[in-house]
């Protein structure tokens, strides 16, 4: 009988955690493509980066805050970076949804050349103000960052 009682506990707090979960992502969200070599993209071009150095990146908007050409957040820079002990992407993202936004996040996908994902970096800020830039720094957690060819790189709002 016990071992009935902590199945159904069990069950019962992975079910929370999933629910609640699923609430915390909206589909706004603003995105951007780089390569590995230090190129990245800006809110002016619309071309997805590579690591053959022709490229600056893309920049999809998506979102509804009254204005059809802009995201709640923006992406205003990114790059990727290689230090000594640790790799990802840094970047820039601003709230233009006119409110203060409960929760943030930056996510950084990592691809090598034949763009299989080889691993994903996370940021997120709680509480940004309305029209504050933030800098996120999305981290490439694996040990071989010389296998990344090219990242994409996602800002979105939940909560």
């Amino acid at each position: 009988m016990e071992l009935n009682r902590r199945r159904y506990l069990g069950s019962l707090g992975t079910t929370a955690t999933v629910l609640a979960l699923a609430g915390c992502t909206s589909d706004e969200s603003d995105s951007d493509e780089g390569n590995a070599n230090g190129n990245s993209g800006d809110s002016d071009t619309s071309d997805s980066g590579n690591n053959n150095g022709d490229n600056n990146g893309g920049d999809t908007n998506t979102g509804d805050n009254g204005d059809d050409n802009q995201s709640d957040v923006e992406i205003l820079d990114h790059e990727f970076y290689e230090e000594e002990f640790q790799s990802g992407v840094r970047g820039t993202a601003i709230n233009n949804a006119g409110r203060e936004l409960s929760y943030v996040e930056a996510t950084a996908t990592f691809l090598d050349a034949d763009g299989t994902q080889i691993g994903e970096g996370l940021d997120n800020v709680n509480d940004l103000a309305a029209g504050r830039e933030w800098e996120f720094d999305c981290m490439y957690t694996s040990q071989d960052a010389s296998r990344i060819e090219e990242y994409e790189v996602e800002v979105s709002v939940g909560f």
